[in-house]
């Protein structure tokens, strides 16, 4: 039997806000357990919702990866303002919107691993909360892959960047609320901000053992088990490889043209990578890497989500098609989430020692000693900022 959830947004009095000028920090993704969103929520509650603020892909997940979203359409009649345009810039919030609302709520699904961009968005609309001392509202969500951690911190002085703002492992075992009050008390803040928990949380759980609708979190993260492969699934971004982009299987996929998929399933079985299983597989992506092409590769089936891990499986991945492809033209050499001068790969990996051993092909072993250390590190570190048991 599913483990019953309420989440922040199933807990939250919305006629609190009467009288407020309320602007709402969200997407498609935060819907309540009977599957309505939050804007209707709050606005069938009276709220005065004087405007929308959406992250990468839209408010609906309509633009792919890195595709701008430049139009400020409405839903339900409120006006929404991109927070993903063709600009570095574009990416921070106008300060004059600030006039528009005394209260922001914040409600996006998270997936549980550094990169993905909703963080990046919520601690830059709080840089600018500090300035602009408006109050937050976080109406919490469970973290789908659990309370488990795997990584390196990010070494943010070096490598900060749109896939890795706030230093966190690669995967971080966070909830939103969490990861917000950490980084609330990193740089000082000090304007209003509240925190509606989730009820029936538990760490050990991964989002398809609650009873509560899954949405696919963007255009490419649709399944909860594509979530579980994604603290490494998304160092493939930083190579020539395709992930899986442009097909109906994202993050199970790894492959390119030219690639043998029986003799990369044998390569990789020798790997002896634990909770995955690789199933030969020739696929052609409709957009994105290899567009229309045939590609070879494996389709990455996740056995044991609990014994899966992901960073070191897909170094290990990553490090098996280099040797097969060889370097030259391996690694994504175009400008990455509006940085040319890193290559995206290091920005993933975003540790200068992880780099250096993955780019050296360090052995497993040697690469798994070091992560070991910064995870029992995180351990400790994140303690204070846990919400939950």
């Amino acid at each position: 039997m599913k483990k019953s959830l309420l989440q922040g947004i199933d807990r939250f009095d919305f006629s609190t806000l009467a009288g407020e000028r309320v602007a709402l920090l969200t997407n498609y993704t935060a819907i309540d357990k009977n599957g309505i969103p939050l804007v209707k929520k709050a606005v069938g509650a009276g709220v005065d919702v004087t405007c929308i603020f959406s992250p990468e892909h839209g408010f609906f997940p309509v633009a792919q990866d890195m595709e701008s979203v430049e139009k400020h359409n409405k839903i339900q009649g409120i006006p929404v303002y991109s927070l993903y345009g063709s600009t570095e810039a574009s990416l921070r919030p106008d300060p004059a919107l600030f006039d528009m609302f005394d209260i922001v709520v914040y409600d996006i699904q998270d997936i549980g691993s550094r990169y993905y961009t909703y963080l990046a968005t919520l601690a830059f609309f709080m840089d600018a909360l500090q300035k602009k001392q408006r109050r937050l509202i976080i109406l919490d969500r469970v973290n789908p892959i659990g309370g488990e951690v795997e990584g390196a911190m990010l070494d943010a002085e070096n490598y900060r960047s749109f896939v890795g703002y706030i230093p966190l492992l690669h995967r971080h075992g966070l909830t939103t609320a969490e990861i917000a009050c950490y980084y609330y008390r990193l740089k000082d803040f000090n304007f209003p901000i509240e925190v509606f928990k989730v009820l029936g949380l538990k760490r050990s759980l991964f989002y398809d053992e609650y009873d509560y609708p899954w949405v696919p979190t963007s255009p490419n993260m649709p399944t909860v088990d594509a979530a579980v492969l994604y603290p490494g699934g998304c160092l493939v971004e930083g190579t020539t490889l395709s992930e899986g982009r442009g097909t109906t299987m994202p993050f199970n996929l790894v492959g390119a043209p030219g690639i043998d998929p029986i003799r990369a399933k044998c390569g990789l079985d020798e790997l002896e990578l634990p909770g995955i299983s690789f199933i030969p597989m020739e696929f052609r992506p409709m957009f994105q890497k290899h567009s229309a092409e045939r590609c070879g590769g494996v389709y990455i089936s996740v056995t044991d989500c609990r014994s899966v891990r992901p960073l070191r499986a897909f170094i290990a991945i990553l490090q098996y098609f280099r040797k097969v492809m060889g370097d030259s033209g391996f690694f994504r050499d175009k400008p990455y989430e509006f940085i040319d001068s890193i290559p995206a790969v290091d920005l993933l990996l975003g540790d200068r020692n992880l780099i250096e051993m993955f780019r050296k092909f360090a052995d497993p072993d040697e690469i798994d000693t070091y992560l070991t250390a910064h995870e029992e590190a995180a351990k400790k570190y994140f303690s204070d900022f846990r919400i939950y048991v």
